[in-house]
């Protein structure tokens, strides 16, 4: 049983949920965030992680999960319309990160894992809030010496702060606060150091053509590391060598420096040889950039960032990045341009469906925030109802719950269910109450959805209301009678009957008794995009045909659009309802 204090912990579960990624664990994909900060941590370098799914499917909260769990820190990007404190409260990062022993034991790494961790400095960048850089490597390089300066601040200031105090606390105070001077100096130097190197990295980027097909590296690097070793002048050595290459050795050198300032902050002071240091560099949203921006930086990645001591982790809808390709290469095969984006990861991770049970937990919190009954029975139906995308889910129930509030259905339900109630005995007489106004809201869940998903059938009940038997009777099949509802003519009828037989006619028999069929109209499509409009119809028929029982279900006969669902009159709050509509 949780306690009080547990309790006071939870945090208030909001009326609505934004669209933005989060650190909190609502739809059971964290094990998958664990496990790109786990992996990170055992490749070895130079590494290239993707994270992949669809639009809405998680890839962010994934990847800032694993973000937090190394110890990147919730630092705001440069950028004009950013806000302090945008990336979330400071505690939770605390809490996630992995030097935290309540996270050490929930994690059940090896130890040694966690002696690497203190040796990686994390940077996350999003490419489509830059992309109007001509050079999106300049952005990138950037954003590393933004984060990094910030943090050698941060850790500069918590170092001295504790140093004095442990000076204060020595007999030899004087000797030691020397020693600690000296101390806080050399890091200091050694972190604006790499500060300074990190500039003449991005000053020589703006030499590089990035984009090109030209091989700036291929077997070259090998050779710079063995001239190095025969004790090879380095000036000498980078005039020989093309812009490409001495910006690959400039960078190298500048995240050499990067780490060992990184590393001189922590406690430990080194990290175990077999899990060096490393800069993991976290690159989200790459799918939503233009097309020249997504070629120049895997190009970037590819020619010029891979680096011994560097990971990255790519958020990206590959098909979506597949297609980029293909328009930008235009008489490229599609096979070559996969081949092209296979050679660029040595590893994928698909982002898992959320789970089920959680699904309808976070969607049954959200609902009783906003006092709608039965919302285990909701929940469950909406879960059955929608595609399994965060996003879209997120997206639905907000919808649900601010018709919900507007139409003030709540209100209505003690009259509607009460009209609705045939007392035979057999029930309490408030348990058949209870059971009425769960119909009632699951009835409401079945407009909403036709009013998101199936707009054109709800304009037509907008503006018919008495056409509902008409959906009904097309719903039920062949078998039900013909419905005759007043005010609609007979050729109005047929017309509709028509519409709405063309909604649903992919779940539905058709009117002379065939069943529809599942046909692979492609054409000159490719398998993956033959695969993905199969999917997107299975996705969209499964929907429908739980709609449709829901329907069958729910409806009755002699059932009206309640007019509650469609108007509000001039002052905002909802019309009543007439006498003679049940």
């Amino acid at each position: 049983m949780a306690t009080t204090s547990d309790n006071a912990k939870k945090p208030r579960t909001p009326l609505y949920r934004n669209d933005l990624w989060t650190l909190e664990d609502d739809f059971s994909l964290g094990r998958a965030g664990d496990q790109v900060a786990r992996m990170a941590l055992e490749v070895e370098p130079p590494f290239t992680l993707g994270v992949t799914g669809k639009w809405g499917a998680g890839k962010t909260s994934i990847m800032r999960r694993a973000f937090a769990t190394l110890g990147g820190q919730p630092i705001r990007q440069e950028r004009a319309l950013a806000e302090p404190g945008e990336e979330g409260r400071s505690e939770e990062w605390e809490n996630l990160a992995c030097a935290n022993d309540q996270r050490k034991s929930q994690l059940g790494w090896p130890e040694e894992y966690f002696d690497a961790a203190g040796g990686v400095f994390c940077v996350w960048f999003s490419p489509w809030q830059h992309q109007n850089e001509e050079n999106p490597l300049i952005p990138l390089l950037r954003e590393i010496r933004i984060q990094f300066q910030a943090q050698i601040q941060t850790s500069l200031r918590n170092q001295s702060d504790n140093w004095q105090k442990l000076a204060e606390k020595t007999d030899r105070q004087k000797k030691h606060k020397e020693n600690v001077k000296k101390i806080w100096t050399q890091c200091r130097s050694n972190g604006l150091a790499s500060i300074n190197l990190l500039g003449q990295v991005g000053d020589a980027a703006l030499s590089l053509a990035v984009g090109s097909s030209t091989p700036i590296l291929s077997g070259s690097i090998d050779a710079i590391h063995q001239m190095r070793q025969e004790g090879k002048d380095k000036d000498a050595e980078l005039t020989a060598l093309s812009d490409g290459q001495r910006f690959h050795l400039l960078f190298e050198d500048a995240v050499d420096q990067l780490l060992k300032t990184h590393l001189g902050f922590k406690e430990k002071g080194n990290a175990p040889e077999d899990n060096a240091p490393r800069l993991i560099l976290f690159i989200d949203d790459l799918d939503r950039c233009e097309e020249a921006v997504i070629v120049r930086l895997l190009e970037s990645i590819k020619l010029y960032l891979a680096s011994r001591r560097c990971v990255f982790v790519l958020g990206l809808d590959d098909s979506a990045v597949l297609d980029t390709l293909t328009r930008y290469w235009q008489g490229r095969s599609q096979d070559s341009n996969r081949e092209y984006l296979e050679k660029l990861f040595q590893a994928i991770l698909a982002v898992p469906l959320p789970a089920t049970a959680r699904v309808r937990e976070a969607v049954s919190e959200q609902l009783c925030a906003h006092g709608i009954p039965s919302p285990e029975r909701l929940a469950e139906d909406i879960e059955q109802l929608l595609e399994p995308n965060p996003r879209k889910i997120k997206n639905f129930v907000n919808g649900l719950c601010a018709t919900w509030e507007i139409h003030d259905i709540q209100a209505e339900l003690p009259k509607e269910a009460g009209s609705k109630v045939r007392y035979s005995g057999a029930r309490p007489l408030e348990e058949e109450q209870q059971r009425e106004r769960e119909k009632i809201v699951r009835r409401f869940l079945i407009f909403h959805y036709l009013r998101l998903y199936h707009r054109p059938v709800w304009r037509l009940l907008e503006r018919q209301p008495e056409s509902l038997a008409i959906l009904r009777s097309v719903i039920w099949g062949p078998s039900e009678a013909d419905p005759s509802p007043k005010g609609i003519d007979s050729n109005q009828q047929r017309l509709l009957k028509e519409f709405y037989f063309r909604a649903f006619s992919h779940v539905l028999n058709h009117p002379k008794g065939e069943s529809g069929e599942e046909r692979l109209f492609h054409g000159n499509e490719s398998l993956d995009k033959a695969v993905e409009h199969f999917q997107a119809r299975q996705d969209r028929k499964r929907s429908d045909e739980c709609l449709c029982g829901l329907f069958r279900e729910l409806i009755p006969r002699d059932y009206q659009l309640n007019k509650r669902y469609l108007y509000l009159d001039a002052n905002g709050a909802p019309q009543p309802i007439s006498d003679d509509n049940p």
